[in-house]
């Protein structure tokens, strides 16, 4: 009879450590499920995030290639009717330059390239802005070593809002906000060199 109740006592000591270890198991399964699901759960936002910054990216360069384009289109076009209307007689080209003159100087700003600077997130950005007929027909980021590529890239999303515009009016590059920012200043800046006094 006491061994009967002592094999009992075992067997019951048994099945509550089984019982013990297989919900330790379970509550180990459970937390590796929840951590698995959180880890996934950063990879895919981590994932879409680089999916948009390659997208602003993508937009940002084939917008600047755009830009250049119109900007090399342009001066094409401008020079071959600088060509065709000089006229041969002397007095007559003296003429035309003063009618240039005073339409320049009737424009708020000289056409030309100029150069402008500000700070930006990581130091100084430079830029160069192009202007005919009071029309800004492109704008170039010439330098902005201290500035991070990838944050650059996005911020120069902000020249098409400026050329569109007409005007260094915009929003500023979400996420991008010190180096956009930067590059509205520094456009500021050339605007400013080339006001008509």
């Amino acid at each position: 009879m006491k061994n009967q109740n002592f094999y009992m006592r075992v067997i019951s000591i048994l099945l509550v450590l089984m019982a013990v270890l297989f919900y330790n198991s379970s509550m180990k399964a459970q937390a590796n499920e929840k951590e698995i699901t959180a880890l996934t759960d950063k990879v895919d936002t981590l994932q879409e995030q680089q999916n948009q910054l390659l997208s602003a990216l993508e937009t940002s360069y084939t917008n600047r290639i755009q830009n250049q384009t119109a900007a090399s289109d342009n001066e094409k076009t401008e020079d071959p009717s600088q060509d065709s209307s000089s006229p041969a007689d002397g007095n007559a080209s003296d003429a035309g330059t003063e009618d240039g003159a005073a339409a320049d100087s009737d424009n708020v700003y000289k056409d030309g390239t100029y150069t402008g600077e500000a700070e930006g997130y990581g130091g100084t950005i430079q830029v160069e802005v192009t202007l005919s007929d009071d029309e800004i027909t492109s704008i170039n980021v010439v330098s902005a070593s201290g500035e991070d590529s990838a944050y650059l890239y996005q911020a120069e999303g902000v020249i098409d809002s400026i050329i569109s515009a007409q005007s260094t009016d915009v929003d500023t590059v979400s996420g991008a906000t010190f180096s956009s920012t930067g590059i509205l200043n520094a456009v500021d800046d050339a605007l400013g060199k080339a006001e008509n006094s």
